[in-house]
């Protein structure tokens, strides 16, 4: 079974306990808190995805860490990653838990490139835009790209609207080779 299904699995089974509970926000800021921890910590990343410390180290580790500032539920979940060996999946997990919220609430990302760094104005406007456009939420991701030149690249889902200058150049560009070709041909 590949990562990603194994993430998937785990993460669908933790979204269920969590939604039986009602407590699917607080997971979610729980694994992120988690998540982010070993990102700060890269030297506890590493001993917790190291294959030989032993099972019972790693959960003690885990709960003198984090006993007291997530929910139990998330913390039985991370034991329960260590015993099954699958804390290497957590980031995948969490990823995959993260769309499952999403899509309860029906929100989609969209992922925003843009030349320059956009107003809060722009953005809120863009994402009233975007809701109307595809009848969902929307969760933008906003990265600046100077190449762009101008203008924006929006992709959401398997989607993408190009409105760059780069892009509007590349298709004058185009046009312009296709009409120098066709002159050519007839003069000759």
């Amino acid at each position: 079974m590949t990562n990603q299904a194994v993430a998937r699995r785990y993460a669908n089974g933790l979204f269920d306990v969590a939604r039986e509970m009602n407590i699917v926000e607080e997971v979610a800021q729980d694994l992120e808190e988690v998540v982010a921890l070993l990102k700060q910590e890269p030297e506890l990343r590493q001993v917790l995805e190291y294959q030989r410390a032993s099972t019972r180290v790693k959960k003690e580790i885990i709960r003198n860490l984090m006993e007291g500032h997530i929910s139990p539920v998330v913390l039985g979940f991370l034991e329960l990653l260590i015993d099954k060996h699958r804390e290497q999946n957590l980031d995948a997990i969490l990823e995959i838990y993260q769309d499952l919220v999403r899509s309860l609430k029906n929100i989609v990302v969209a992922e925003v490139k843009t030349a320059y760094p956009l107003n809060p104005q722009f953005e809120t406007r863009l994402q009233e835009v975007l809701k109307k456009a595809s009848g969902k939420n929307i969760e933008l991701r906003v990265s600046v790209h100077p190449e762009l030149i101008g203008g924006l690249v929006v992709k959401i889902g398997d989607r993408v609207y190009d409105g760059s200058v780069t892009k509007r150049l590349q298709m004058m560009e185009a046009r312009f080779m296709d009409r120098s070709l066709g002159k050519l041909e007839v003069e000759m």
